[in-house]
């Protein structure tokens, strides 16, 4: 493989190492694949600078992009290679598809919302990923004309393994997928087919956005009303229409270390403007600052991962993170 010398190709080159080599992914191909896949190209061009960052980032429709690091871990737990057909439900902008398609044989991605499969169809062709497929479908009924799969990855959260998926496992075959547990913790967990049986096995703890069926919703795909099942439809179509879908986060935040005197509170407020949140940052007398934080999760989670670094002068040692109860009161992001 000829090296990228571009910048965009060294930032891979550090997160690989940085993010993934040093937190234990270990298989050859996934870490390969992840040096490979140019993952600003699969999102806004206004969260490009994060591309690399050890973080989700928000791609609209209220939908992320999964941090670097939860992407490799999923697809080396799949154990797929080049002989492996693989399903992948919920595929957003692309990206996971792209990193699965440059591992596997053949991957089929499904994506609810006919916006960002669009979307990312049109990145994986400009990309020439041949073998991944991206069709606007509702993913827990996943392909049972296709089946069975090598390995199946759920990008959404689940009370259960959906058992339609489950199904269309080949004899060996994994699934992969964040289930919700008790007290509303997510715990990524594989499923491996084996007979008419399945292991499970619990793996760690994540966030993903839930899974969500048509009859969840109540619509197709593409945004109409819907009283049953909706076919796979050709992303060729035009079946633009998908309402975004709104949520807010809060958490209320205290940062440790160097952080006074270094214009940590006025570069704190211009990004959290940038990323449209709502909230206040101020100095503690104890030598922190304190941050409230509401608006998009994915914006949050971008917003808590500039505070682990912040602006050039400070030194951040940790930072403390609990939820809240969001604020109605806040109309914007303000110095105090």
């Amino acid at each position: 493989m000829k090296q990228d010398t571009s910048e965009s190709g060294a930032r891979r080159v550090r997160m690989v190492d940085e993010q993934l080599v040093r937190r234990g992914i270990r298989d050859e191909n996934v870490l390969a694949a992840m040096g490979s896949v140019p993952r600003h190209l699969f999102v806004p061009a206004a969260f490009a600078g994060e591309a690399y960052m050890d973080t989700p980032l928000p791609i609209g429709l209220g939908q992320t992009i999964s941090q670097p690091y939860m992407v490799a871990l999923m697809t080396e737990l799949l154990g797929v290679d080049v002989r492996s057909r693989v399903l992948e439900v919920g595929s957003g902008s692309g990206y996971q598809s792209a990193v699965l398609a440059e591992v596997a044989g053949e991957v089929f991605a499904l994506e609810r919302l006919a916006e960002l499969a669009e979307r990312a169809r049109d990145t994986l062709a400009r990309l020439a990923y041949a073998n991944a497929h991206t069709a606007i479908a509702d993913g827990t009924r996943g392909r049972p004309d296709l089946a069975p799969f090598d390995a199946i990855l759920v990008a959404a959260a689940a009370a259960e393994a959906p058992p339609l998926l489950l199904r269309q496992l080949a004899q060996g075959g994994r699934l992969v997928v964040p289930i919700v547990q008790p007290r509303r913790d997510q715990v990524l967990t594989v499923f491996e087919r084996r007979g008419d049986s399945f292991v499970q096995r619990l793996h760690t703890r994540c966030r993903f956005v839930p899974l969500v069926s048509d009859r969840d919703a109540g619509e197709r795909p593409g945004g109409g009303a819907s009283p049953g099942a909706s076919p796979p439809t050709d992303i060729g179509e035009d079946s633009r229409g998908a309402t975004e879908e709104m949520t807010m986060k809060a958490v209320d935040a205290r940062v440790h270390g160097t952080v006074q005197g270094v214009y940590y509170r006025t570069a704190a407020r211009a990004e959290g403007v940038r990323l449209g949140l709502r909230g206040w940052v101020r100095n503690v007398s104890d030598g922190t600052v304190a941050l409230r934080l509401q608006g998009d999760p994915a914006a949050v989670d971008v917003m808590l991962g500039w505070c682990r670094l912040g602006p050039p002068a400070a030194r951040v040692d940790w930072l403390d993170v609990s939820d809240a109860a969001p604020d109605e009161a806040l109309s914007d992001f303000e110095v105090r």
